[in-house]
């Protein structure tokens, strides 16, 4: 097993562990604004694998994204989000993954597995910050990567 595949089962068991403690919010059910020791530990790796980050070019009707989860990871626990000009649109929650998968495709470790979500309509000329949100509320959303539009 490589030192990448532990990392993940170590991170993925964290956040097992922080959702079933809640151990990330406050009790009002807002995020706790100093992070426990659980919140920083359940921090999981989340790979986009489509677009590629950093791709330019993307056509405005591209209609799945794909990312990378850990294997045995809710996928429906994180959603999809576009970030550009300061505006923040929501996409779909992660689900099963096309087949077959687009191209080109980041490779995603071992251990992990494919899920996609449909992004809200893209417009033309634009660059995008890609994040998912995640099941714990102080983690907040993870930055997946970066692409722009035709």
């Amino acid at each position: 097993m490589s030192v990448l595949e532990r990392g993940a089962g170590v991170a993925l068991a964290a956040l097992a562990f922080a959702t079933a403690f809640g151990a990330c919010t406050a009790g009002s059910g807002n995020p706790n604004p100093q992070a426990s020791i659980a919140c920083l530990v359940a921090q999981v790796l989340l790979v986009q694998a489509f677009p590629v980050s950093g791709a330019t070019g993307v056509p405005v009707s591209t209609n799945t994204f794909v990312f990378g989860i850990p294997q045995g990871a809710n996928a429906s626990g994180y959603q999809l989000q576009l970030v550009s000009n300061g505006q923040t649109r929501m996409g779909s929650v992660l689900s099963a993954p096309p087949s077959p998968l687009p191209s080109p495709l980041a490779t995603v470790p071992a251990n992990y597995v494919y899920a996609a979500a449909t992004p809200p309509p893209l417009q033309s000329a634009t660059a995008y910050t890609v994040q998912l949100t995640q099941p714990i509320a102080c983690l907040g959303p993870a930055t997946t990567g970066a692409f722009s539009t035709l």
